[in-house]
């Protein structure tokens, strides 16, 4: 793995790290308030997200590249759910408690999008990942086609991939501090 890719791996994780820490300082000096009864789920998810968030990046670092492409999707979920949660109806929200709500990877992103105010970027990522996350998530021919490197079995994950699932960490992280 190039230094370049390792320096961008350790940048992601620390500045994750940072986010997290924010919160968690603001928290323990008492100015986080619950003001909705939907705020546990909002907690919840935001530990989540760091969760998933800080395994891809160990991962990563160790060079165990197909989990961490695998924990995409969940991660993606999750983020997904916590904005459902900020936007959906009674009903939906209910259906996330109950463990029943499915991310609809063409409707969802919409809607976050217009309550965020940030055009079309939620939903075209989901439209245009939704079938790539499942195939990486459930050992598909996304994981299949990366397991070779040039004619060598081994992570075939390019750079630019591997930059772009740190990205996604990123963001995510971003979104929901």
């Amino acid at each position: 793995m190039p230094a370049g890719i390792e320096h961008e791996i350790d940048r992601a994780g620390r500045f994750g790290q940072r986010l997290e820490d924010l919160v968690y300082n603001a928290a323990k000096a008492g100015k986080v308030v619950y003001r909705t009864k939907n705020d546990d789920l909002l907690v919840s998810y935001w530990s989540l997200v760091f969760d998933y968030s800080k395994g891809i990046v160990c991962l990563l670092a160790n060079k165990f590249h197909s989990p961490a492409f695998a924990l995409m999707r969940p991660l993606v979920e999750a983020v997904t759910r916590e904005h459902i949660v900020l936007v959906g109806s009674e009903d939906e929200v209910k259906k996330i408690r109950n463990d029943r709500f499915k991310v609809n990877y063409y409707k969802d992103g919409a809607r976050i999008d217009k309550v965020l105010g940030s055009g079309s970027l939620f939903e075209g990522f989901l439209k245009g990942s939704r079938d790539m996350l499942h195939s990486l998530t459930h050992s598909g021919t996304a994981q299949l086609q990366n397991r070779w490197d040039g004619d060598e079995l081994g992570s075939g994950f390019s750079d630019d991939r591997i930059l772009a699932l740190l990205t996604t960490c990123s963001v995510s992280v971003f979104m929901t501090t």
